[in-house]
C-alpha cells in the first residue's frame, strides 16, 4: 500500500531466520501429511494417529465410493450392500413407523 512505512533492514527477518522458519514449517506439513491427509483422503495410515481419530476408516471409505463410482463409470456391475448395512436399513425402515395424527406439514400464519 502507499501509505504503508517501509521497515527498516533492522526490523526485517535475517536469511538465518527465514531459513529456520521455512524448515519449520516444511517439516509441519510433513507431519500434517502423515498423520493426517494420508488416513483421511487415502486410507493409508502409516503411524497409527489416523485409526486413534478415525481418520483412516473416513479415507477407505472415500476410496470405496470412488471405486464404486469408477465401475459405475465403466459400466460394470457393482457389488450389492452388505448384510449388516441391509440389516441396519431395514431396521431404520421398520422402526419409523408414523402414524397419520403425528404428522401435520403445515405453517399457522398469525
Amino acid at each position: 500500500m502507499y501509505n504503508s512505512d517501509t521497515p527498516s533492514q533492522a526490523e526485517l527477518p535475517s536469511s538465518n531466520q527465514l531459513i529456520k522458519s521455512t524448515i519449520l514449517a516444511i517439516i509441519a506439513a510433513i507431519v500434517l501429511l502423515f498423520t493426517v491427509v494420508l488416513p483421511a483422503e487415502y486410507g493409508i495410515d502409516p503411524t497409527g494417529v489416523g485409526k486413534l481419530l478415525r481418520l483412516t476408516e473416513m479415507g477407505q471409505v472415500k476410496q470405496q465410493l470412488a471405486e464404486e463410482a469408477a465401475a459405475d463409470a465403466a459400466g460394470l456391475p457393482t457389488t450389492d450392500i452388505d448384510n449388516v448395512t441391509e440389516k441396519a436399513v431395514n431396521a431404520t425402515i421398520a422402526d419409523t413407523t408414523v402414524t397419520s395424527g403425528q404428522w401435520r406439514d403445515e405453517i399457522p400464519l398469525l
